[in-house]
C-alpha cells in the first residue's frame, strides 16, 4: 500500500510519500484519472483532450521542479 500527501505550503508543493514505487505509481494514475474526469466535465472537452491537459502539466510542472 502507498499513501501520498500532498500539501501547499508559500505558494509550493510539498509531497510526502510512504509506500514502494510500484503502489505510488497506481495511486498517481488514480489521481490522473479523477482529475482527467473533473477537466472533461469543468471544461466541456473530451475524456481524451483532459488525459492530454493532465500529462503535459506533469511534464511541465516535472521541468520546473528542483532537485
Amino acid at each position: 500500500m502507498g499513501i501520498i500527501f500532498a500539501f501547499e505550503e508559500k505558494q509550493k508543493s510539498k509531497i510526502r510519500a510512504a509506500g514502494r514505487a510500484i503502489s505510488l505509481l497506481a495511486l498517481l494514475v488514480a489521481i490522473s484519472k479523477c482529475l482527467s474526469e473533473r477537466i472533461s466535465k469543468e471544461k466541456g472537452v473530451s475524456l481524451e483532450k483532459a488525459e492530454e491537459i493532465v500529462v503535459d502539466c506533469i511534464k511541465d510542472g516535472m521541468k520546473t521542479i528542483k532537485s
